[in-house]
């Protein structure tokens, strides 16, 4: 199966329980009820929508699923992955932002959950304030898309 995430292409074959071949290379993989351990590292997830593309917030970090790969369709929101307290808005309404750079720290049950951009965007509003609570689901950032 082929899988595109943001703007990576992967080609994934299920070998057995716990061994997975990703471009080729085999891998051990364990999936528990919300957490995958590959290599020995844990990965957190939270899907936040269902469809292809969809959006995976993978240790607070957003990614756009997809496993057709020739769909190029980007995101133009960033949704609150869990209910929680906007502590830190880092990012600013008209700024560029880079892949990886943490846009919306929201604080849940006693911890800070890093937004962070699926890709290198403009933000074109940012819905919420600090200090504000928000349930899972609500839009937290919207990019431009006339503007790559």
């Amino acid at each position: 199966m082929k899988v595109k995430v943001n703007d990576n292409l992967y080609d994934i074959v299920i070998v057995g329980k716990d061994i997975v071949k990703v471009n080729g290379e085999e891998v051990v993989a364990k999936s528990f009820d919300d957490c995958i351990v590959i290599k020995g590292t844990e990965f957190h997830l939270d899907f936040e929508e269902e469809g292809d593309p969809s959006l995976m917030i993978i240790n607070g970090m957003a990614y756009l699923v997809s496993r057709s790969y020739l769909t190029e369709k980007v995101s133009d929101e960033i949704r609150a992955p869990i209910s929680g307290r906007v502590i830190d808005i880092p990012a600013r309404k008209g700024y560029r932002v880079e892949r990886g750079q943490v846009i919306i720290v929201l604080e849940a049950m006693k911890m800070e959950n890093e937004i962070k951009s699926p890709a290198t965007r403009w933000i074109k509003d940012i819905v919420v304030s600090k200090g504000q609570s928000v349930k899972a689901g609500d839009i937290l950032v919207t990019f431009d898309s006339t503007r790559q």
